[in-house]
């Protein structure tokens, strides 16, 4: 049975061979993540204080208003009865709305494929700098390894149905979500040594080895909270120049041990 100080001060003695490597590793990632999370653009009205007259401009029909006269119900009124008028704003009005809402639709699949196509193999490439660095140095390109023409495929397929089985069960309630993404937690491991396994064997190999550890496993990321929290207090600083690199040495340290544990159990069973 794995001891939680033991893989932490494994992870740190790791980390002093490949510290600044491990740095850089997980700043690209933090910041492909916030590129992919949030909007390129902006869509939100601006008011400006300084402008005393609002002018509305819609065809050939120009309207200006002093907004200091009016109430801000008397203006909402006032804009609905044009709206709806014999101009056919109300129909422009439908358009934009349609088009506002398409156009969300498709930033969110473009969002979607980015995060399975580019983020989830990266993912995966980081898992594997991690784990290869304990045995051997290894450089920053090693996050895109699961870039290979061969192993691409495979791994964006698993990592996919990862995602999708955690989201189905989390629709069931919060916790059976929770207990699924422990169930999986080594599935990036998994697919860093053996990329071109089957997706079905990766998912029960990773329950298999988390079996019996994923409470261990919690109370392992909750020794972190007081890391996390002096990151938050710094601005990220903390959490980019230590807490992140130390987190995955760590779990690293961890797929290492719950293999061998693995290992041992099946080497005991075939004795048998």
């Amino acid at each position: 049975m794995w001891v939680r100080a033991d893989l932490k001060q494994r992870a740190k003695q790791s980390l002093r061979g490949y510290y600044w490597a491990a740095v850089a590793v997980c700043l690209i990632f933090l910041v492909l993540q916030y590129a992919l999370g949030t909007n390129g653009s902006t869509a939100a009205s601006s008011a400006n204080s300084d402008t005393e007259e609002t002018t509305i401009n819609v065809g050939d029909n120009d309207i200006s208003f002093d907004v200091q006269d009016y109430t801000l119900p008397q203006i909402r009124n006032y804009a609905e009865r044009f709206v709806y008028s014999e101009t056919g704003v109300g129909m422009f009005t439908s358009v934009v709305t349609s088009a506002v809402l398409i156009y969300g639709i498709l930033l969110a699949i473009v969002r979607m494929c980015l995060n399975y196509f580019i983020v989830n193999p990266i993912q995966v490439g980081m898992a594997s700098f991690f784990y290869r660095n304990r045995t051997e140095k290894t450089s920053v390109g090693e996050l895109a390894f699961a870039f290979n023409r061969n192993d691409f495929l495979p791994v964006v397929k698993t990592m996919f149905l990862r995602g999708f089985y955690v989201f189905l069960w989390t629709l069931l309630f919060v916790i059976p979500g929770i207990i699924k993404t422990y169930e999986y937690r080594m599935v990036d491991y998994i697919l860093a040594e053996h990329p071109d396994m089957p997706t079905r064997e990766v998912l029960n190999l990773s329950r298999q080895m988390m079996m019996g550890h994923k409470w261990n496993t919690f109370v392992l990321d909750m020794s972190f909270i007081g890391w996390a929290l002096l990151g938050s207090l710094t601005m990220r600083v903390v959490n980019v120049l230590w807490t992140n690199p130390y987190m995955r040495a760590t779990e690293a340290e961890l797929y290492e041990a719950l293999k061998n544990q693995i290992t041992a159990e099946a080497s005991q069973a075939d004795g048998f």
